[in-house]
């Protein structure tokens, strides 16, 4: 007997990989997605109950492929019934001059997405829970919010299995064959072979594609979780999205109270470089005791952290994706390099990755997250 033969085979079914299949299997091919561990596991980067999603970024083409994201995710919200997509409006804040918040604000006018200077009576007006000083620049911009993370994921797993996707879970692919004239995935017992096989494997990715080298860092970072006396004043109608570039170019951010653990606060990236497999998910002391110092200048009534949460970024050196075909094999594509800010794109990268798959070809540029880029920062 002939061996089934898929469409496409998504290897991963983390945030990326959950769109990828949902948005082939709408497009009627016969999808598998293979997933090592359960589905909702707290492994990988796509776990926990808030993203920020957002038009604002210092590189223009992130802002214009927002504009299709958002849209995507709306188009998820209208096929499961579910609301995933919350917007409360951002804040931006540096010191004035600060290049970063200069750079958005120009991302954002020459995408024609509207956004505002405030001085910090505006601020303190709008929202009193934050303190700044007069002499810093503060960029207002009403569409940012967050994603339903968690349930984003399980989301798209669900109305793709309605639509005919087969889901193995605690399947983990030791290897894939692409050398073959139909590309294979090799598990521990059981090979399964797919027209196209699609890697979206996160910090797994570089293990399963050694040959190509790739120029992927598996980082840990750490999430603070926040419980202030007064919980209203800081659910999503009341406090929005913020950001900080500090005086020490640390990258901070935080949204409002939702769900079970409080008010989320992190710094993006430099966390330490670590393996998937062996990753110390216990939080660092150092880390919580910077974060809460942060906070008793930026939002006192925040309080000292009361949970933590470790997840991983896996990063290109300069922080842009890696959308491709494998350079050998057009029938093994890669999503990959998410860098810790991706996970509002994966309504969008699932319907790119789709389309890479059904026709060789997509209608948006992906020419920034080709595999032979000059990553230089």
């Amino acid at each position: 007997m002939q061996a089934r033969i898929y469409d496409a085979i998504v290897i991963g079914a983390g945030g990326m990989g959950s769109a990828t299949a949902y948005h082939l299997a709408k497009s009627g091919a016969d999808v598998l997605v293979l997933e090592q561990f359960q589905r909702g596991h707290t492994f990988g980067s796509s776990h926990g109950e808030t993203r920020i999603i957002r038009f604002f970024y210092d590189k223009p083409f992130y802002t214009e492929l927002m504009k299709t994201a958002y849209s995507e995710w709306r188009d998820l919200e209208s096929a499961s019934g579910k609301q995933l997509l919350f917007i409360t409006g951002s804040i931006n804040i540096g010191e004035s001059g600060n290049q970063y918040v200069t750079s958005v604000r120009q991302s954002l006018d020459a995408a024609g997405v509207e956004s505002e200077w405030w001085d910090a009576k505006q601020l303190a007006k709008q929202f009193s829970q934050f303190r700044v000083s007069n002499d810093m620049d503060i960029l207002w911009q009403k569409d940012t919010g967050f994603l339903y993370a968690s349930e984003c994921v399980l989301t798209y797993l669900q109305v793709a299995e309605k639509h005919g996707v087969d889901v193995r879970e605690e399947m983990p692919v030791t290897r894939i064959d692409w050398q073959s004239d139909i590309p294979i995935a090799h598990t521990e017992d059981v090979q399964f072979c797919g027209r196209k096989i699609i890697v979206t494997a996160g910090a797994w990715t570089s293990s399963l594609l050694k040959e190509l080298n790739l120029p992927l860092t598996v980082t840990k970072q750490q999430v603070c979780y926040y419980k202030p006396s007064d919980i209203a004043m800081f659910e999503p109608e009341r406090f929005p999205i913020f950001t900080e570039i500090t005086s020490e170019n640390e990258f901070m951010y935080g949204m409002p109270f939702f769900g079970k653990n409080g008010v989320k606060v992190a710094r993006h990236g430099m966390g330490q470089t670590v393996s998937p497999n062996t990753c110390n998910r216990a939080p660092d002391s150092d880390y919580i005791q910077r974060m809460d110092t942060y906070l008793r200048e930026r939002v006192p009534e925040l309080g000292n952290t009361v949970d933590t949460e470790v997840c991983l970024y896996t990063e290109t050196p300069d922080e842009d994706f890696i959308i491709d075909a494998h350079p050998l094999c057009p029938n093994l594509l890669i999503a990959a390099g998410f860098s810790g800010h991706g996970f509002k794109f994966c309504s969008l990268v699932g319907r790119i990755m789709s389309e890479l798959a059904l026709t060789g070809e997509t209608t948006f540029d992906i020419s920034p997250f080709r595999i032979n880029r000059s990553y230089s920062v």
